[in-house]
């Protein structure tokens, strides 16, 4: 997955609790060449919005009709501030075309063996939550309430019926075939 490889998607994921759909573009390339990178960007969101609007997202995954649908574009190298205005600029057009985006960086140095250095660790001293004050109630909140417990109650009586008999099942004969 690449930001190369313009007509591949790079993953969808599904959250059906919020009904949304994520469509992701993974960028590992840096920013040294801008007029590339955005040529590169601007092919592969092309390309998403031509994958979902010709029906595709919905023939593979046909439970998510109707699901808003969110691009999340993932930069692993650190993005130039032109860089950064260029993305809000696509973030504008997707949401006039009616779609959702997010950027995320990842931070990749670690797995690709270059130093990172470390902040400095600050030592603090745990500090103990102040204790809420204590609720005082009312004089008219003294009187007892009549509660029922539903855990405790017996269970309900079906209601009756009649009894009524069954339609006769008439039996059906197979025809022989004409052979």
């Amino acid at each position: 997955m690449s930001l190369r490889d313009v007509d591949v998607i790079d993953y969808i994921g599904v959250n059906f609790l919020f009904q949304r759909v994520y469509v992701g573009l993974f960028d590992e390339l840096d920013w040294s060449d801008e007029r590339e990178h955005r040529a590169l960007l601007s092919k592969k969101i092309d390309r998403y919005v031509r994958y979902i609007r010709s029906g595709k997202l919905l023939l593979s995954y046909p439970h998510v009709r109707g699901y808003e649908i969110v691009f999340e574009y993932v930069s692993m190298r650190p993005m130039t501030p032109s860089g950064l205005a260029y993305w809000k600029s696509r973030e504008r057009m997707l949401a006039e075309a009616g779609y959702e985006a997010h950027i995320r960086g990842v931070d990749v140095r670690h797995s690709l063996g270059i130093a990172v250095e470390q902040p400095e660790q600050v030592e603090t001293e745990p500090v103990e939550p102040a204790e809420p004050p204590a609720l005082e109630a009312s004089p008219a909140e003294n009187r007892p309430v009549n509660v029922a417990d539903i855990a405790y109650l017996p269970p309900s009586k079906p209601a009756s019926r009649k009894a009524h008999a069954l339609p006769a099942v008439k039996r059906l004969s197979i025809r022989p075939a004409a052979g």
